[in-house]
């Protein structure tokens, strides 16, 4: 499995790479998403959406994202295209209320959560570098385009945390997941 996982690894920042050596992004047909729900592919986690933690934060893949005993609530994504200038996760809550944007916490064992705009300057952290190619959501680590998404257990049936990993290991108790975005259900 894990030598499954460091290929699936390697051949995604290829393939990702290669697409963008080879075509003028300028030319690309797809767009950015608004008002898109993002939704968790892997292991046990079949087209979860992703879903606010109220006690936390952070986010979670969560098979319902309405799920009370973990305090958790829906989102919506406005998300950038490769192509686009801004490259910045924006979420908002389903009663129309800014959330934050997408921000991966280095000081909470990679941790991916949403940071209100107002408190992105005084953090340790990454908040800029996400966007979409075609409808999965990368994150630009210097021109290398990396989804490097896991989920992590939690004490709630059917819930995972979403973490990043900044290498190719593979972290105890977790799988990998492939974020999409959509802006109707799967």
């Amino acid at each position: 499995m894990r030598i499954f996982t460091l290929l699936s690894h390697l051949l995604l920042e290829i393939n990702l790479a290669s697409a963008l050596n080879k075509h003028d992004l300028r030319h690309v047909k797809r767009g950015g998403k608004t008002d898109a729900t993002l939704y968790a592919y892997g292991a046990d986690s079949a087209g979860w959406p992703i879903a606010y933690g109220l006690d936390d934060g952070l986010l979670y893949i969560a098979e319902d994202p309405d799920n009370s005993e973990a305090n958790l609530t829906p989102l919506t994504w406005d998300l950038a295209s490769i192509t686009d200038e801004c490259w910045i996760a924006n979420a908002t809550f389903i009663n129309g209320k800014r959330a934050g944007c997408m921000y991966i916490m280095d000081e909470r064992e990679y941790a991916v959560g949403i940071l209100p705009q107002t408190r992105v300057a005084y953090v340790n952290g990454t908040v800029t570098g996400f966007g979409l190619f075609a409808s999965q959501l990368v994150y630009n680590n210097n021109t290398l385009l990396q989804a490097q998404f896991w989920a992590r257990a939690t004490n709630f049936t059917d819930t995972y945390g979403l973490t990043w990993t900044l290498d190719d290991g593979e972290p105890s108790g977790e799988f990998p997941v492939v974020v999409k975005a959509s802006t109707t259900s799967t």
